[in-house]
């Protein structure tokens, strides 16, 4: 049984998309699924196991720049190699719901492969970082998804139940499943119960640099606490806001660090973390969020109406009025001064992420598979306990 899926950028860090993919790929692989990859060519960092079927870069001009700051290059479908990759295959599963999908999609469809698409890109996200108006073009760009990725596919998975209202808004006929993409096991058991802010506070915020992430906010909220200087905030990630942003912490004066880390460097920042903030304005799932909390980080996230972000949370405390700069620091200001609250934040919000173990997002992919597919072509030789 092969699984084969389609990620245009499979080798970028600090996309959502690229990340889950990958460990998706890597858990099948581990339960004797096989699993082939169409990407782009030139991967620099493979996974063990993936056959990867490459194909040359797409260019449309006046956009190559910003998918390029964004990590989100586009692949040109070449229908041959589409044709080579989807030979003996089980399931065809995109990722990326653009050009290649689109073409993947349709050669699928004429040899009856079952497939499946995954709703991970929220058109407010790249029209933000077009600078073109969001409201007025939002659903055209989810009527192309809708047309040529949703509509044509057996199952639609969503990575949260905001993102299936989102999508099922834009009118699809398709099933749409809810399938968390999930915390490894790994990062479950990171937990450090976190008792006080300290004197010297580690703000960290992870994800893309870019227009819908709204760090300027976060930026904007620790330049107004009383004691600034106690706080340092760490950006890992990368993406073309970097540069503005350190021109306005440098301006605010507030204590800043950009970085892009290695994987192990990462979770060594979520474990050194006192503090986790998420100013995003549209979001499907969070899973930088997922991971922080998970880690017994305190998190103050978003409550935007386009964002999943504000729903991981029960404790009020947590959430901020987004875009308020000023109600953030508010909240920082709840979380400084009261050890028990930031006890609580610790503890209830990683036991929130207990049920969303990637260990059961698997199996439920693997069931959502079966249901699309004839009868034996995925149950036989799995290894459930992997």
């Amino acid at each position: 049984m092969i699984v084969i899926m389609v990620v245009d950028a499979w080798d970028q860090p600090f996309n959502g998309t690229v990340v889950s993919s990958r460990r998706f790929a890597e858990a099948l692989l581990a339960r004797g699924v096989g699993v082939r990859v169409m990407a782009l060519e030139g991967q620099e960092n493979p996974v063990a196991g993936v056959e990867l079927y490459e194909f040359p870069r797409l260019s449309i001009p006046g956009v190559n720049g910003m998918m390029e700051t964004m990590r989100v290059m586009l692949a040109k479908p070449d229908r041959s190699r589409i044709r080579e990759a989807l030979a003996g295959a089980s399931v065809l599963h995109v990722q990326f719901p653009l050009f290649l999908g689109a073409c993947a999609i349709s050669e699928a469809r004429k040899i009856g492969l079952p497939t499946v698409a995954s709703f991970h890109l929220q058109a407010e996200n790249i029209l933000r970082n077009l600078k073109l108006p969001t409201p007025l073009l939002a659903r055209g760009v989810y009527a192309l998804m809708r047309r040529f990725i949703f509509d044509r596919c057996d199952t639609v998975i969503a990575p949260s139940v905001f993102a299936r209202d989102l999508i099922r808004q834009v009118g699809i006929g398709t099933p749409v499943e809810v399938l968390s993409n999930g915390i490894p096991a790994h990062h479950l058991k990171s937990f450090r119960l976190r008792e006080g802010l300290p004197q010297q506070v580690k703000v960290l915020c992870v994800g893309r640099q870019a227009a819908e992430k709204r760090y300027d906010i976060i930026l904007r909220a620790l330049a107004g606490l009383e004691q600034r200087d106690r706080f340092h905030v760490t950006f890992a990630g990368l993406g073309p806001e970097r540069d503005s942003l350190q021109r306005l912490s440098n301006a605010l004066g507030v204590n800043a660090t950009f970085t892009a880390p290695s994987d192990p460097e990462l979770e060594l920042l979520y474990a050194n973390a006192d503090l986790f903030l998420h100013a995003g304005e549209s979001e499907l799932e969070g899973m930088s969020v997922m991971q922080a909390m998970a880690a017994g980080v305190p998190a103050i996230v978003s409550n935007s109406k386009a964002s999943a972000a504000g729903e991981l949370t029960a404790i009020p405390e947590s959430r901020f009025d987004f875009p308020s700069s000023e109600h953030l620091a508010d909240r920082i200001r709840a979380f400084d001064g009261n050890p028990a609250l930031v006890q609580q934040a610790s503890r209830e919000n990683a036991e929130a992420m207990l049920p969303l173990a990637h260990e059961t997002s698997v199996k439920n992919l693997l069931a959502i598979y079966a249901q699309n597919c004839p009868a034996g072509w995925l149950t036989e030789g799995i290894n459930e306990a992997a």
